[in-house]
Order: C-alpha cells, then structure tokens, then sequence
C-alpha cells in the first residue's frame, strides 16, 4: 500500500510538472482564428463571419491541487471579427407593390478582453483553460443600403446608404483545450449595441427608425497556437 501511494505521488508530481511546463515553457502569449457565428436577433440581420485575436495568458504563483489547477489572467490585446449583411424586408409585398427591404453591409466589431481564468490539467501535455473576460467593443456597420424614400413617388427605386459607429459592453465565456503549441475551443459573447442610421434611407411609414438596438449574441469557434 505504501508503494502504491508513493508511486501515486511521484505521478502527480510529474503531472504538476508538465502543467507548469506547458503553462510557462510552452509560450503565453496566443493567436486565434475564429468562425463567427451570429446567435438570435444578430443572426437575423447578418451572416456568419470570420475573426481573428491576438493575447496573452499571465499565469499566477498560486498552485492548486499539488499544481493541477493554476489561476491566472487571460488579456486579449486586440480582438476583431467580421460579418456581411444580410437583406431585410421592412415594408412586406402586396398585390400592388413589391417588398421594400435593405441590406446590412460589413459588420466589423473591434475590442479588446480582460478577465480571470484557470488552467487545469487532463494528461500529460494536455491542458485546459477556461476564462470569463469582459470585452468592450467599438461596432463599425457600413454600406447599409436600403431605398430612397424621395424617389419613390416618381417610382424609381434608388439605393442610399449609411454608415454607424457605436460602442458595446459584451461579456465572453470561454473554453479553450491546448496541447504543446496547438489551441482550439469554444466561446460565447453576450451584449449588445444601438446602431445610427441615417433616416434618410428609409421610407416613412417604415418599422425600422433611425436608431436600433441589436444583439450581438455570438458563438466563436476559436483555433490557434501559442509562442
């Protein structure tokens, strides 16, 4: 019994070892590439994406089960994703008139995250890191293009467009699995921001305003490495 407590400890000393090194000799600093994909209202409006993040993982001389569990801080330095419009009908069709609807150009979301997170140890070389940041966001939408209400009374359909910027507080919760250099995981994004179009291209009468709230709930499919 007693051997097989001591070989049990030298297992899990060799264990804790290999977390330190992956957390430390491995590299901290991260690149990611991720597949955007818009949840709910956000995916009624635009399509799905692609993005890109650049960090870093701080880890802290705090160990937990003899090494297994670290703490650390996780800042991503510079986050950015993309998305294209999708076309929305706001005046529906009638037997006398076809649908009025406007299409949503780029969509471009830039920030940066903060926040706590932990590593944890699965075997040998093979870590996960789990981390809740919070992610201010400046949203950039251009090319929205819907019809010019002046021309519709002499019946030529002209597009106009409009541009926005406006600021989001978003929260992500992620899950990432790294092995040696190698990353990919999971994340998810709430928050939301109010877009400023120009009133100009839209017709009155229509359901959309000038102003509009809109969801960003979005799921990040992330795959990357760190150095």
């Amino acid at each position: 019994m007693k051997k097989i407590v001591l070989i049990g400890m030298a297992l899990i000393t060799m264990f804790s070892s290999n977390i330190k090194a992956q957390m430390e000799d491995a590299g901290q600093n991260y690149v990611k590439l991720q597949f955007v994909q818009p949840l709910g209202e956000y995916n009624d409006f635009y399509n799905s994406g692609f993005g890109a993040e650049f960090g870093r993982m701080f880890p802290l001389n705090f160990d937990i089960a003899d090494g297994l569990i670290m703490p650390g801080l996780d800042i991503t330095f510079i986050s950015t994703q993309f998305n294209t419009g999708k076309e929305y009908e706001y005046i529906p069709a009638t037997s006398l008139t076809p649908a009025l609807a406007t299409k949503s150009g780029l969509l471009w979301n830039l920030g940066v995250k903060l926040g706590p997170m932990v590593t944890i140890g699965i075997t040998d070389g093979l870590v996960a890191d789990f981390s809740i940041q919070y992610d201010p966001t400046v949203v950039f939408s251009l090319g929205r293009k819907g019809i010019d209400a002046d021309k519709l009374a002499t019946g030529v359909v002209k597009e106009k467009s409009a541009s926005s910027v406006s600021f989001a507080h978003r929260i992500g919760i992620k899950g990432d699995i790294r092995y040696t250099h190698f990353l990919f995981g999971l994340e998810f994004v709430l928050g939301s921001t109010t877009l400023h179009y120009n009133h100009s291209i839209i017709p009155e009468g229509a359901s959309l305003t000038d102003e509009t709230s809109l969801g960003l709930g979005t799921l990040l499919l992330n795959f990357g490495f760190t150095f």
